[in-house]
């Protein structure tokens, strides 16, 4: 299905009557060599106006949306998706001075098995707004109905679609000569001139703007991340990211990231601690406290490594004591308990026993001090003498200086130096 750009809908036509040049001059574009992971932006965001993205004819209706749903260098992706009938995402970015010599242009897309229609990755040779339809020199279809990703100008270019893991597009660029050579997930798709697109042969030797278009009929969820457009032969780097902190025996997520070279990468991570990892975003645990070297080296697929260093601090978790009151009751004054059921003994534990009775007369507050009270360790307590009458309610405290509290209540009744029915 021939891409729709007629699909402004009334308002829009006279938003631009109104607005004119200015809505033009905000369109931003970027000069190469340009990347995008799409981790800068909050998850849920409208991908509209961040980072030179902008929808199709500077319609925000238009616009592609930040998630975390899917992504391969966490933690978000952008979501490209049709959300009803007038509202579906046309997500543009821009390329300035990028009309000579060779350029790689790389984008991985997730396609889940669950896909209903089609969605489109289409590179443009011009891009305006308003557009022209015709300027497009690279129209790949992924088509749920099918099972499979075609070139839009050539159907018989066409590869089993890859589901429910990220597939590498990759789209190596000569302008000098006018070719272009497209892979999918690794094994090619097509080769035909750059200027060989659009709804007739013909365009510039430019590259002008990528679209990432859901299209216009029904079709549910697709997600892209780490997109680049690389100067060929752009040299291998990675970044072993950090520094990281920690303590023993946590979990701890580590991020690489690689750009340049020849896809696909080969990971490798050293801890520092004998221990090996050979993901792109590992996680690792230390069991021993310490300031760790963390080396990361990515191998590409022509041989070439790169290599950078993170460290690691980790430290022995804060173990501390956990303060309990035991059940208060009466009789001849009023008992209960302070114990410690955490992992380390509390020191110098400051208790408060009160009583807040309008006729306790005496002994409305006592107080004292555990110097430590170790781990497992229950101490009783019991109040000064008691004299008075009436309903009360009491409340009975504990702080120790590991900066631990605890508290508890009851109600009772003051019969002289007696305190009954404590609840």
């Amino acid at each position: 299905m021939e891409k729709n750009y007629k699909r402004k809908m009334l308002v829009i036509g006279v938003l631009f009557l109104f607005l004119g040049a200015s809505t033009t001059l905000s369109v931003s574009a970027m000069m190469g060599p340009w990347s995008e992971n799409f981790d800068s932006y909050a998850a849920g965001s409208a991908l509209e106006g961040q980072g030179g993205w902008h929808a199709w004819d500077a319609n925000p209706t238009y616009t592609g949306y930040v998630s975390n749903a899917q992504s391969r260098s966490a933690p978000n992706s952008v979501e490209i998706a049709w959300w009803s009938t007038t509202v579906w995402t046309d997500e543009v970015h821009e390329y300035t001075d990028i009309n000579s010599g060779i350029w790689t242009y790389t984008a991985w897309q997730y396609v889940p098995s669950t896909q209903v229609g089609n969605t489109y990755f289409i590179l443009m040779n011009t891009y305006a707004v308003p557009h022209n339809n015709q300027d497009w020199s690279l129209q790949l279809v992924a088509s749920a109905s099918l099972g499979t990703i075609v070139d839009y100008n050539d159907v018989a270019a066409s590869l089993p679609l890859v589901t429910d893991a990220w597939a590498e597009i990759k789209v190596v660029i000569d302008l000098d000569t006018d070719w272009q050579t497209i892979t999918y997930n690794g094994v090619q798709l097509q080769a035909k001139a750059w200027t060989d697109g659009g709804g007739t042969p013909g365009g510039a030797l430019n590259l002008g703007a990528v679209d990432l278009f859901s299209d216009s009929a029904y079709s549910t969820s697709v997600y892209y991340d780490d997109m680049s457009v690389l100067p060929a032969g752009e040299a291998l780097i990675c970044d072993a990211g950090g520094p990281y902190t920690g303590e023993v025996s946590q979990a701890i997520p580590f991020t690489g990231f690689a750009s340049g070279g020849t896809t696909p990468y080969t990971w490798a991570w050293t801890f520092g601690d004998g221990g090996t990892a050979a993901v792109q975003n590992p996680t690792h645990a230390y069991t021993t406290a310490g300031t760790y070297t963390v080396t990361l080296t990515v191998t590409d697929a022509a041989s070439g490594t790169a290599t950078d260093t993170a460290t690691a601090t980790i430290t022995q978790p804060v173990l501390l004591p956990v303060l309990e009151i035991g059940t208060i009751t009466g009789g001849f004054g009023v008992k209960a308990s302070v114990k410690n059921t955490g992992e380390a003994a509390a020191t110098n534990v400051v208790w408060t026993l009160s009583l807040d009775g309008k006729l306790v007369f005496v002994g409305k507050s006592s107080t004292g001090t555990i110097a430590t009270l170790a781990v497992g360790g229950n101490q009783a307590i019991k109040s000064k003498f008691i004299l008075g009458f009436g309903k009360t309610n009491i409340v009975v405290s504990a702080t120790c200086d590991e900066g631990v509290s605890a508290e508890a209540t009851a109600s009772g009744l003051v019969l002289g130096p007696f305190v009954l029915g404590v609840k």
